[in-house]
């Protein structure tokens, strides 16, 4: 039975028939059967969908925190801390709306505007702290970290022996007067011969005249005048505002910068008053020939022998370029550091020397 079956699906004639009835069964079904069959459409519509990114609640700017939380350094802000670092990235959520909805986006400046907001309120405060007070900023160009005597002598009144050679006999006597009236000075050297040195010394005259200020005494004149011989002369103006000093001697005037905390041949004597001894070693004078910086030794501190009896003194010295050209100050620790004993040795080796006999610290009163 097989055998003939296989042998009539091998007839050529059969097969056609086969396929003939298959065809047609496939069109039946179409036809009739209902059968819905449709091919992909590439072209179809898309549905809108609508995305919104969600801030998270940590990047919320808290400019309401205090000072302290709100504000950070400026380098901070170059790379946010913790407190006000805006957040990575978050997922955001994808829901599905209406055909009729258009998507819309909320932008995450919010997060970025804090962070800058923050950063301007850094610089505002950065700028507002380096703007010091005016009266700081006056006391620290001033003082310079000096400490400075508030309850010096408003009035000291010093005689002086004088004598022309070392430990010798007086020639001459000098009175050295600093009188303090409403925050002005005035210091006055007069010096004069006694017995036949008055015949052969002319009087010196040195007068100074300032402010006292936060770093103490400031000079705007000095006059030094040796008798009437005009050749050794000289006025020195100090014009504090152009940072100038002028000396004018018979031989002409000569301009420089004025370095602040300059002192003039008298003043300096009295800033150890003010400004006491080994704080300032290095002082600019104006002499009235030319402005030098004087530098001073501290040579110990000794007891002199006075008209007033026994002193106790700081001794200080100044050499200048020549070595046996020298300055010598004794500065009393019991009045104020105020000069009591003075040695001026000059070139040639001639020595003037002024010891103390009295000193006066009370102004006297004006009579009516």
């Amino acid at each position: 039975m097989w055998n003939k079956i296989a042998e009539i699906l091998q007839d050529p004639s059969y097969k056609r028939l086969g396929i003939a009835v298959f065809v047609s069964a496939i069109l039946h079904a179409l036809l009739f059967g209902g059968f819905d069959f449709r091919l992909p459409n590439l072209k179809d519509d898309t549905y809108p969908i609508e995305a919104r990114i969600q801030q998270h609640k940590s990047a919320a700017p808290q400019l309401e925190k205090t000072k302290e939380e709100a504000i950070a350094p400026k380098s901070a802000l170059a790379k946010p801390p913790k407190s006000t670092e805006v957040p990575k990235a978050v997922e955001p959520k994808v829901e599905e709306v209406a055909a009729s909805e258009k998507i819309t986006e909320t932008p995450v400046e919010p997060a970025l505007g804090a962070v800058k907001a923050l950063e301007d309120i850094s610089n505002s405060q950065q700028q507002t702290e380096n703007v010091e007070p005016q009266d700081v900023a006056e006391k620290q160009q001033s003082d310079a970290g000096l400490v400075i005597n508030e309850n010096a002598y408003q009035y000291v009144e010093t005689d002086f022996d004088v004598r022309t050679e070392v430990d010798g006999s007086a020639q001459g006597v000098a009175r050295i007067t600093y009188n303090l009236v409403n925050g002005r000075y005035q210091l006055s050297w007069l010096t004069k011969g006694i017995g036949l040195a008055a015949l052969l010394f002319p009087d010196l005259l040195q007068n100074s005249e300032g402010g006292l200020t936060k770093a103490g005494l400031q000079p705007n004149r000095y006059l030094y005048q040796f008798g009437s011989n005009t050749d050794k002369s000289r006025t020195v103006n100090f014009d504090w505002q152009a940072k100038k000093v002028t000396s004018l001697t018979s031989k002409g005037s000569n301009v420089e910068d004025l370095p602040d905390g300059t002192q003039d041949l008298l003043s300096f004597m009295y800033q150890f008053m003010h400004v006491t001894p080994l704080q300032q070693m290095h002082i600019n004078i104006a002499t009235g020939k030319k402005l030098s910086t004087y530098d001073y030794s501290f040579e110990g501190e000794e007891t002199i022998n006075s008209g007033l009896g026994e002193l106790k003194a700081i001794h200080i010295v100044h050499s200048g370029n020549d070595a046996d050209e020298r300055t010598e100050l004794w500065l009393a620790v019991d009045y104020q550091y105020i000069p009591v004993k003075i040695r001026k040795i000059e070139k040639n080796g001639k020595v003037v020397e002024m010891v103390v006999k009295h000193i006066n610290t009370s102004r006297p009163k004006v009579e009516q």
